[in-house]
This record gives C-alpha cells, sequence and structure tokens, in this order.
C-alpha cells in the first residue's frame, strides 16, 4: 500500500492534475475567504445602520408610551413596547435610565401584572452617557467599531431631559448568516473546483498528455526496432516538434541500420570468399613445404625457415577455417549432424589434445565428474568440441604458469552443465559486455601477445545457441573466470 502513492505520482497526469487542484483550491480558498468577510463586513454594517435608525426613530414612542401607560396601564405600556421592539429583532434588550442612574424600566424583566422594582446603573461609563443630550454608543463611535448599546436621550414637550433609552444590539443573526454564507460558499466552491479540474483535465489531456503519451509510445516502438512507425499528433507546439524529430530521428536510424547491415552483408560475403579462396593456395604452400622439408640436402638454417612458414602456413590455415566456420553458421547454410555425445569422453578428448600447451604452462587439469555417468546429449559432436575446445583454450592461454583448469560437469533437471574455471588473469567489467561479441579482442589478448581475430567466443556461442544451450561466464579480475555451458538433454536442433 506504501508503493501506490509513489506509483501514481510517477504519472505526470496525475502530478499535473494534483498541482492544478491545489492551486485551484488555495484559488477558491481565497476568494471565497474574501467574499465572506466581505460580506460579514456588510452584513455589520447593515445591521449598524438599521440599529441606529431604529433607536432614533423608536425612541421617541417608546419614551411617550412609557410616560402616558407605565404609572397607569402598565399592560398596555409592555404591549405597545413588545409591539415595537418587535419591529428589528436585533435589539434584543431595551432600558430606560434616568438622568440619576435609576433602571426604570428593562424589557427583559418584564411582569404580566406589575411593574418590576427599579434598580440602580451601577457603571459610571452608561450613568455619564444617560446624562448627555446626545446619541451616544458603547464601546464609543470609531471608524469600524462595532457597537453593542445605543443610547438615546428622551425629551419631553417642553425641552425636559427626564431619561433615556438603552438598546443592546446583538449580531447573532451576522453570525448565524455566516455560517449559511460559509456552507453556501464551500458547496459552490467544490462545485465550481470539481467542475474546473474536469475541465481541465479533459482540455489538458486532449492538448497535452494524449499527444505526449502518443509521442511516448511511437518512441517505445522504435526503440524496441520498428523504424518504419511514424507518430502522428495534430498539436502544432513543442509536442508536435518533439514528434516530428522523433519520425526524424527514426528515419535515419532506419537509413543508417540499413547501410549498416548491407557493409555487414559485404563484409561477410567478402570474408567467406576470402576464406574460401584461401584454402587452395595454403594447401599447395603447404604441399611445397612438405616436399621441400623431405630433401635431403638442405642444411639446418634453410629447414629452421621451412619449420617457421609451415608454423605460419598452419596458422593461416587455423584463421581461414575460423572464417569459414563463422560464415558457416551465420548463414545457415549446413546442418547439424546430430548424434548421441558423450560430454565426459568428449571433454577428456579435448583435454588430451591440449597435452602440449598445458605441460609448456606447467598446468594442471582437475576433471570433477558426477560418479554415475551422466546422460547424452543430442548434439553435432564437432561442432560441440569446437566450442568447448575454444573455452578451455582460452582457460590455458590467459592462465599463469602453474595454474589450474577445473572442469566440473553436473546434471540438473534435464540439462548438463559444464563448468570451466581457471586460475588466470580473468575479466574485467569493461570487457564484460564485449565478450562474445564477434572480432572483438580482449585487453588480456594483447597482454599475452596471442594471435587471433577475436572469433573464438562468438563461434562458442553461435554453436552452443545452435543447440538450444546457454553459454555464460563470471570473472574476477586477477583471480580467474568460469565459464558455464548448459545443453539440454533432448531437444530439437538447428543451426543459428
Amino acid at each position: 500500500m506504501k508503493l501506490l502513492p509513489q506509483t501514481l505520482f510517477k504519472s505526470i497526469r496525475v502530478r499535473f492534475g494534483v498541482i492544478i487542484a491545489i492551486l485551484l483550491l488555495l484559488v477558491f480558498a481565497l476568494s471565497s475567504g474574501v467574499l465572506i468577510i466581505r460580506t460579514i463586513n456588510s452584513q455589520n454594517k447593515t445591521l449598524i445602520t438599521q440599529a441606529r435608525a431604529f433607536s432614533e426613530l423608536s425612541s421617541q414612542p417608546i419614551g411617550d408610551t412609557y410616560s402616558l401607560y407605565y404609572g397607569s396601564g402598565y399592560l398596555k405600556f409592555t404591549e405597545l413596547i413588545g409591539k415595537i421592539l418587535a419591529l428589528n429583532p436585533d435589539i434584543i434588550k431595551v432600558q430606560i435610565i434616568s438622568a440619576n442612574g435609576e433602571i426604570l424600566f428593562d424589557s427583559t424583566q418584564v411582569s404580566a401584572d406589575k411593574p418590576p422594582e427599579i434598580k440602580n446603573e451601577t457603571d459610571k461609563a452608561v450613568i455619564e452617557k444617560v446624562k448627555l443630550n446626545e446619541e451616544s454608543e458603547i464601546p464609543a463611535r470609531t471608524e469600524g467599531s462595532k457597537p453593542t448599546q445605543i443610547i438615546q436621550p428622551y425629551f419631553e414637550d417642553f425641552g425636559a431631559h427626564p431619561f433615556s433609552i438603552r438598546y443592546f444590539i446583538s449580531y447573532d443573526s451576522v453570525t448565524q448568516n455566516m455560517a449559511a454564507i460559509i456552507t453556501t460558499s464551500a458547496l459552490l466552491s467544490a462545485g465550481f473546483l470539481i467542475g474546473a479540474i474536469i475541465l481541465i483535465f479533459i482540455v489538458v489531456g486532449r492538448t497535452i498528455i494524449n499527444p505526449m503519451e502518443t509521442v511516448i509510445k511511437g518512441a517505445r516502438l522504435i526503440q524496441g526496432g520498428d523504424f518504419s512507425h511514424n507518430i502522428e499528433v495534430k498539436n502544432k507546439d513543442e509536442i508536435g516538434d518533439l514528434a516530428a524529430a522523433v519520425n526524424q530521428m527514426a528515419q535515419t536510424l532506419k537509413r543508417n541500420i540499413e547501410s549498416l547491415r548491407e557493409l555487414d552483408k559485404l563484409k561477410d560475403e567478402f570474408v567467406f570468399l576470402a576464406s574460401h579462396n584461401l584454402r587452395t593456395p595454403i594447401t599447395v604452400i603447404k604441399g611445397y613445404i612438405g616436399l621441400l622439408q623431405r630433401d635431403k640436402s638442405l642444411g639446418a638454417k634453410a629447414k629452421n625457415r621451412l619449420e617457421k612458414m609451415q608454423a605460419s602456413t598452419k596458422e593461416l590455415q587455423l584463421l581461414a577455417e575460423s572464417l569459414l566456420n563463422l560464415a558457416s553458421l551465420e548463414y545457415k547454410d549446413k546442418e547439424l549432424l546430430i548424434s548421441d555425445v558423450d560430454l565426459v569422453e568428449l571433454v577428456e578428448e579435448i583435454t588430451e589434445e591440449f597435452g602440449k600447451e598445458v605441460g609448456e604452462k606447467r598446468i594442471s587439469y582437475i576433471l570433477e565428474f558426477p560418479s554415475t555417468p551422466p546422460s547424452k546429449i543430442a548434439a553435432d559432436k564437432e561442432r560441440i568440441k569446437q566450442a568447448l575446445g575454444n573455452l578451455i583454450d582460452n582457460a590455458i592461454k590467459f592462465n599463469r604458469d602453474g595454474g589450474k583448469v577445473i572442469i566440473k560437469l553436473e546434471e540438473k533437471d534435464k540439462d548438463l552443465i559444464l563448468s570451466i574455471e581457471d586460475t588466470g588473469v580473468g575479466i574485467s567489467k569493461e570487457e564484460s559486455e564485449h565478450i562474445f561479441q564477434k572480432f572483438h579482442r580482449a585487453t588480456s589478448v594483447l597482454n599475452y601477445n596471442y594471435e587471433g581475430i577475436g572469433v573464438g567466443l562468438y563461434i562458442t556461442r553461435l554453436i552452443i545457441e545452435a543447440h538450444q544451450g546457454k553459454v555464460w561466464f563470471e570473472s574476477k579480475l586477477g583471480e580467474g573466470t568460469t565459464f558455464f555451458v548448459k545443453l539440454p538433454v533432448k531437444a530439437e536442433h538447428s543451426v543459428g
């Protein structure tokens, strides 16, 4: 489950969508916040304006009603006061306070049958404002202030100021409206946000993401070798330029690869013809060298030169045979001659043939074969002998003097696995990738000054793969190399 978010965020579509969603969310949050604040401020101003207007208009009627009915018609007074206060629900309480600070009336303490007891106001600031002959507010009116109380003076007809009327303002309606506004804004913002994200996803998907995916898909097909694939996008922007560049690159690669294949074909044909045509003159040269060596009249110096000529001719013949083998395997012009092959006997035969080389370098063989004779393989004996001979030859060539060549054979399931280990120079990591390539000569070959054209391991790989087998190696530089060959006990075979 922890890997799921990482996998999702690898998609540019998801990452782009998340970024857009966050940006839109911030925009909607800021705009909604500004809208809510402005709406609340507007409602507060409206409420205050209405409360001030109400207090100015109602103070005289309330004062007159108090003077007429409070003492003689209390019930009538409370009824009229209730009707007046009902005109503005934001005024939650009204008090009538005398200039001496006596609370003559409190709308929250209305009794059904008689007026409440008179109490004294203890807040000196309120008493001071009651004595004033003008409207006042608590807190005092300032820029942007929210008054909670308004005090309006009451004047009788002849100008006397017996008391003032104190209005208590409630902002509960604004608070309730604020909750409704926030809920509405959240719902509208969520709706707009979802709609905007969907719209952006559709537009961006069609104009950017989908064309990019088309380019990626086409690039992968080209990577897989389909150079004839043409990426088609309708964009006239950078994505269209990218698609055109990839198409052009594919066509260039196609032309270059076709040219390389043609050159490779010509090279292979030349190698085949050259090596094939070399066989006849080499045979003639060998024959004449043999005739000359039988001439007893030749001196020691001439015989020594003939021996060098014979050795060089042999190397030239081996080179020609290697090139012919390579061409034969690559062109698949010769079927494998399948027979039952005993790998134990074949390995012993090969090791005996390298007796001279082993003796010169004082190398010892260690052969580890199963106690029970392993199964035979169905293979072309000469081809397999050539492949294994190349591996054993390398194990001897690139071994140290007095080293070991350890050859093991084991049977696993329906495969025989042969390993050939040496105690030589090893193979570097840089060389490892090229070991089985055609015409590759490792650095160690140059250091040991061995002749060769770098096709031995390449031919080995072709032969083993022709038998549905596998060849690989493990190596540590300076410690040695182990080559492994896996061959099926029973399989169908064809060259290549």
